[in-house]
């Protein structure tokens, strides 16, 4: 019941906050625009709970965007322009779970097989940083432990 009540009131806090937000819209036209992200951000905070209530984390992610390149060609492989697109998503998705986690990353790349596998995670931090250890396991559970783990500091 306080799962309910929590994801109720959570929706209810970014309505009041969309509704001021487009109260200070400083022109009509601006307003459509401002209303479109606002709507998608609802959609978010609406669907988070239920994410995590379904258990959906990084890994699933992953899978989910690899299998769905997969699907399009057809071929159980990723085209070369697909693979990019892939390993760009996935970079975003590293880089935002680290700077959630507190790790101070300037950049992540990824380098991926053709049938989806990462093979290569580079990470680059803007500084210092320590509990690399905690970071590898975590990289290593989403993707196996074969993926090969770099870092960078600049």
């Amino acid at each position: 019941m306080e799962w309910i009540f929590s994801w109720v009131k959570s929706g209810l806090l970014f309505g009041i906050f969309a509704s001021v937000i487009l109260m200070l819209c400083p022109n009509k036209a601006y307003q459509k625009h401002i209303g479109l992200v606002v709507g998608m951000l609802f959609i978010l905070v609406m669907l988070h709970p239920l994410m995590e209530l379904f258990q959906v984390d990084g890994s699933t992610y992953v899978s989910y965007i690899r299998n769905f390149l997969m699907l399009e060609t057809g071929e159980g492989r990723i085209t070369d322009s697909d693979l990019e697109l892939y390993e760009e998503s996935i970079d975003i998705q590293i880089m935002a779970n680290l700077k959630e986690a507190g790790y101070p990353v300037k950049r992540v790349e990824s380098r991926a097989e053709t049938n989806g596998d990462i093979d290569e995670v580079i990470i680059v931090f803007d500084g210092e940083t320590g509990a690399l250890e905690a970071l590898e396991n975590y990289l290593k559970n989403l993707f196996g432990e074969e993926v090969v783990i770099s870092y960078a500091y600049r």
